[in-house]
């Protein structure tokens, strides 16, 4: 994939120009993250402690209201009745405004006064709000419900002492939670103009003591719902950190209530946002940074591939005018404008092309002299021994008399020398002019075994064992009578390398669209020297060959659009491997 340079510029660009922006893109996101967590927590950790502050106050207003009731004169005389007593309430409870009703409770727990008149007689001494009274304590209960009202009540209850500071009773009030949560929400509408909250009150328990919906309060699965314990929330109370639902949805920030009067369980400022509408502006700063980034890649693209197609075609043009003069055509220096070094790159191919082509034509002008000069010594020394035969013959029969006997006896060894000069050359003939090839489909299977049958009773050898290990019918196209032509001169130089027992086999192999047809000995194999040299003419091993056979087999096997192939190994034995075509469109 990286291996064109045009590619490997346009990555490396790509990287070069996308990496700055990149980085720059998301410490920019970072950054602004960082920056939207801080808002939110100084938001929500200040609406928070300000809700906290006012309920302070709120609830120690309520606690000084109890205290002045229980120093009230009524209230603290014995001798009052209890009509006035309840009179006395009912005046207060219509001065403050803040409250459902008080009760007046003697010593015993039993209510003598009620400003709503259903409680009147009813025993609550094993109320912990009337325990801790008569403690000496002013007490702040948990919400709960009691049949006086139809609503969840919060009480808040403090000992009654007589003029002689002896304690007398016990008075107890019930405030509005409306009230409470009105207070709440003024001060939640100056949290965060940015992103809606939530905001409520618990205790530690996790029971919901002051929300919107008053039906609502004293559910305890707040904190299973905010996926905390007792313990991460009085952890989550003593940090500025902003502490992470479970779900990963909402944010909160929870500040501990402070009341002057002691209370049946700690109570908790919750206030909460939603992390999406929290982080909004950074999914849109990252959507802005998306888009802005995309055009930003697709313009560097667009132009780092038009500038490095400008800087690669020269080159791409030099390579393209490389190939054409290894397939043999005149090499043409491109002559599109290209930078300066670029010019001087295709004045330095083409020089060097120009001397790669002299070169060649003296190489190959000195091949063909050193080939002619080998064909004719080979052809001079082939025929020259016949012609001296007979010209000795014809000597001896000059100087001698008239012997028919003796004629006949000579003229037989000069026709024998003249057959010896014609074959040579007809084998000369054979090599040099193209012969018309007569095409067909045969079975390969079936023709080795013609062959082998033709070859084994021609040359009825009892040393030489032939081995057909072919048994599969596959189709070749050739032309019988040169094939026949290789595989016989294979099987006889193969016969020859033996000089005692041996074994020849054929074997193939299928590539696609040829065979290769493997005539393997186990003779004594032929030397490197030697190898290197096979297939030249007149280059023999043999006391009798003339070095035209292997060359012969060369020449028709690439005239049958084959490949002639020779491997040896020294004292192991030999291989010749015939390439043939399986389909007609290779001879086309």
């Amino acid at each position: 994939m990286l291996k064109s340079l045009q590619t490997r510029i346009l990555l490396y660009s790509l990287l070069i120009a996308s990496l700055p922006v990149l980085i720059l893109g998301i410490i920019s996101y970072e950054s602004q993250r960082s920056l939207l967590e801080k808002e939110a927590k100084n938001a929500l950790n200040a609406g928070s402690l300000n809700i906290v502050n006012e309920t302070y106050s709120y609830l120690n207003e309520r606690n000084s209201d109890v205290k002045l009731l229980s120093a009230n004169s009524v209230i603290i005389n014995p001798g009052s009745s209890k009509e006035e007593k309840s009179d006395e309430l009912k005046k207060f409870i219509g001065a403050k405004g803040e409250y459902y009703g008080f009760l007046y409770l003697d010593l015993e727990g039993k209510v003598i006064a009620d400003t709503s008149n259903k409680m009147i007689g009813a025993n609550l001494a094993k109320r912990i709000w009337f325990e801790e009274a008569l403690e000496g304590n002013e007490f702040l209960s948990d919400v709960y419900k009691t049949r006086a009202y139809s609503e969840p009540i919060i009480t808040l209850s403090a000992p009654v002492y007589g003029r002689t500071g002896q304690m007398v009773g016990v008075v107890s009030s019930a405030f509005r939670l409306e009230n409470l949560w009105e207070m709440i929400e003024r001060k939640a509408v100056d949290i965060s103009d940015k992103y809606p909250v939530n905001i409520f009150m618990i205790n530690q328990e996790g029971i919901m003591v002051s929300k919107k919906d008053p039906h609502g309060i004293q559910q305890n699965s707040t904190l299973e719902e905010m996926g905390l314990t007792k313990a991460k929330l009085i952890e989550a109370s003593e940090t500025d950190n902003l502490y992470s639902a479970e779900n990963g949805e909402k944010i909160y920030s929870i500040q501990a209530v402070h009341t002057l009067a002691q209370t049946e369980n700690k109570w908790f400022v919750v206030v909460g946002a939603d992390k999406k509408q929290v982080f909004q502006p950074l999914n849109d700063l990252l959507s802005r940074y998306l888009t802005i980034y995309t055009i930003l890649f697709v313009s560097i693209i667009i132009v780092v591939y038009l500038f490095t197609k400008t800087l690669v075609r020269p080159v791409q043009d030099l390579v393209e005018a490389t190939e054409e003069f290894i397939e043999g055509k005149e090499f043409v220096v491109s002559n599109k404008r290209s930078f300066e070094e670029m010019v001087k790159l295709n004045l330095a191919f083409q020089r060097m092309m120009e001397t790669i082509e002299d070169r060649e034509k003296e190489i190959v002008r000195t091949e063909k002299l050193k080939y002619v000069g080998q064909l004719a010594a080979g052809v001079a020394h082939e025929i020259r021994n016949p012609l001296t035969t007979i010209k000795g013959f014809f000597q001896l029969l000059k100087s001698q008399d008239y012997d028919k006997t003796l004629i006949v006896k000579y003229s037989d060894v000069m026709l024998e020398e003249v057959n010896r000069v014609n074959v040579f050359v007809t084998q000369l003939l054979d090599l040099a002019k193209p012969h018309q090839l007569e095409w067909e489909k045969l079975d390969i299977k079936d023709f080795l075994d013609e062959i082998i049958d033709v070859y084994s009773s021609s040359n009825p050898s009892s040393h030489v064992t032939l081995i057909n290990s072919v048994t599969q019918s596959i189709y070749i196209y050739t032309d019988r009578n040169r094939l026949r032509q290789v595989l016989l001169n294979v099987l006889n130089n193969s016969c020859e390398a033996f000089d005692s027992k041996g074994k020849i086999e054929l074997n193939l192999t299928i590539v696609p669209q040829y065979i290769k047809l493997i005539i393997r000995d186990d003779g004594i194999g032929i030397s490197p020297e030697n190898l290197k040299n096979i297939g030249m003419p007149f280059y023999t091993t043999k006391l009798e060959g003339n070095g035209l056979g292997v060359a012969t087999c060369i020449q028709i096997m690439e005239e049958l659009k084959g490949k002639f192939q020779i491997e040896s190994t020294y004292g192991q034995g030999t291989e010749v491997i015939l390439t043939i075509p399986t389909t007609n469109r290779l001879i086309r």
